[in-house]
């Protein structure tokens, strides 16, 4: 006689997981960190110990902490609003990109002008400034990546 040997019965497929939700957390988390950055101080006396502990302006109160500021904040409020549609992926998205891409300008170019004085006296950056150097861009990967991740929803019709 024959024996009949049948295959093991195949587990069910998983449903997939939704495309890009870690990017999500992670631009929402380095838009959090990059806000915050600017609400604290940017530079402070470099020596201490000779000219007394002193702290400038919080960094929002100059143009490059303003536009970080701004940037961060609605790039995180577009990344809450976008939905599964694809037209609102296609129209955060790619701002996103661009709003964080001119943040990262404008801080490029105050970093170049170094922090300067204070007080008459030479001064450093303070952990903020580095913190916010350190959360744009890891912001700005987070909006590029999920810029090239593909769309979700249903196709477009005929034209």
């Amino acid at each position: 006689m024959f024996a009949l040997a049948f295959a093991p019965t195949p587990e069910p497929p998983r449903p997939p997981q939704p495309v890009g939700a870690g990017w999500r957390r992670a631009l929402l988390a380095s838009a959090a960190l990059a806000a915050l950055a600017t609400t604290q101080p940017w530079i402070a006396v470099r020596f201490e110990s000779l000219f007394g502990a002193h702290v400038g302006p919080p960094g929002w109160q100059s143009s490059a902490g303003f536009t970080c500021l701004c940037s961060c904040l609605l790039v995180a409020m577009m990344a809450l609003a976008e939905t599964r549609a694809r037209s609102t992926q296609e129209a955060a998205r790619p701002a996103s990109v661009l709003l964080v891409g001119l943040s990262a300008l404008a801080l490029a170019y105050e970093w170049r002008g170094g922090p300067g004085l204070l007080r008459g006296v030479t001064a450093t950056w303070t952990s903020a400034w580095w913190l916010l150097a350190a959360s744009l861009p890891a912001l700005l990967a987070a909006c590029i990546v999920r810029c090239r991740v593909p769309k979700t929803g249903a196709a477009p019709g005929p034209a």
